[in-house]
């Protein structure tokens, strides 16, 4: 049976303002800077997807590569697997990472949204999985803010969801204070239930193995991005020193890069993030790589289409839920006793809020 024919494209870009402000390590945000992708096919399908490129004056790059990436598949059945192997296969003048890695991710998630609703299948199932609940851990505070205030705001992620695993982050001036930190989120959240946490590459090499060390026996489920994500010696020799698992991916340009990680033994565990992994084909075979490997799967932003994904991952671990795109989203996903919920409907269940597009607009 023929697939319906690609037709166009419509790609909007908006600043959408955070309900709390990002203080980490490397820089703080008050906003999320996103682009939205609709693929319209023949038979009326409109896939759909959207992606976070973090900095808003570089999204008019990303829009116009994705526009030019598009035009060669207008007029073609819809094949999002190997529409991706081609662009993959041509980007040796490109290069494959940044840039050219986001454009692609934006238009194969739309294109495996629309390919799930020709199916009318979730996107889980259309991949092979079933529905059911994701776990999840609240990322959506425990900034680096004082220390003191973060008892309470420990309390409001939990009951936000009924979570009960956190992500704090750590690299405060005074190795006191972060310990500080988690003395008062652990007292909130209870040492049976598991804190994660996040560095965001903020130290050195040498700052990292005095931190780490003195954090060692803290029982964190993982130390996140301690170092730059490229410094793969530095995070050799962390992994050695270290009893807590290391875990980093979230910068992971494309397969090839979680491949070297795993091949390389950097890490105990890995967290791809949807955009920089290049969409659900880089994702599918990142997992397939990291269960070849043994090593357990998380993720990084994205929960909607990330959460459905962790249902075809074989060592899916923990999915990561933030609510920065929920304005965006006309209905988001519902969360239950720390799971997202994944909705019964065709492709990610993914529709916009066109007020709040507009109303954030970035121009094109």
């Amino acid at each position: 049976m023929s697939s319906p024919i690609i037709k166009s494209l419509s790609v909007k870009a908006a600043n959408i303002p955070l309900r709390k402000t990002i203080i980490s390590k490397i820089r703080s945000f008050d906003n999320w800077a996103i682009i939205t992708t609709e693929i319209t096919c023949s038979d009326g399908t409109i896939g759909k997807g959207y992606i976070g490129p973090y900095l808003a004056d570089y999204i008019p790059a990303i829009a116009s590569t994705m526009k030019q990436l598009f035009k060669q598949f207008v007029g073609r059945q819809i094949a999002p697997y190997q529409f991706y192997n081609e662009v993959m296969k041509s980007t040796s003048l490109m290069g494959r990472s940044g840039i050219a890695i986001y454009a692609l991710a934006a238009l194969d998630i739309a294109f495996w949204d629309a390919s799930a609703k020709i199916a009318k299948q979730p996107l889980c199932v259309h991949l092979g999985g079933s529905i059911a609940p994701v776990k999840a851990y609240n990322s959506c505070g425990l900034w680096l803010n004082p220390a003191d205030t973060l008892y309470d705001e420990a309390l409001e992620l939990i009951e936000n969801g009924n979570f009960n695993t956190l992500k704090i982050r750590l690299g405060r001036e005074k190795l006191s204070d972060d310990i500080k930190a988690i003395e008062n989120v652990k007292k909130a959240l209870g040492n049976e239930n598991l804190l994660l946490c996040d560095f965001n590459q903020g130290l050195s090499l040498p700052d990292a193995i005095h931190f780490l060390n003195a954090l060692d026996n803290q029982g964190l489920y993982w130390f996140e991005e301690p170092i730059d994500y490229y410094n793969y010696d530095g995070y050799k020799e962390l992994r050695q020193r270290m009893k807590t698992p290391i875990i980093l991916g979230e910068n992971f340009h494309g397969p090839d890069d979680a491949f070297r990680a795993m091949d390389q033994k950097i890490c105990d565990f890995i967290m791809p993030d949807l955009m920089r992994i290049s969409g659900i084909s880089g994702w599918m075979q990142t997992a397939s790589i990291a269960s070849a490997y043994r090593i357990k799967m998380s993720s990084h932003l994205f929960p909607e289409v990330s959460s459905q994904l962790m249902r075809v991952t074989p060592t899916a671990d923990l999915c990561e839920w933030t609510d920065w795109a929920e304005p965006l989203l006309k209905e988001p996903y519902a969360i239950q006793d720390g799971h997202i919920i994944i909705p019964d409907v065709p492709g990610t269940g993914i529709d916009f809020n066109e007020d709040v597009l507009e109303k954030y607009k970035i121009n094109l």
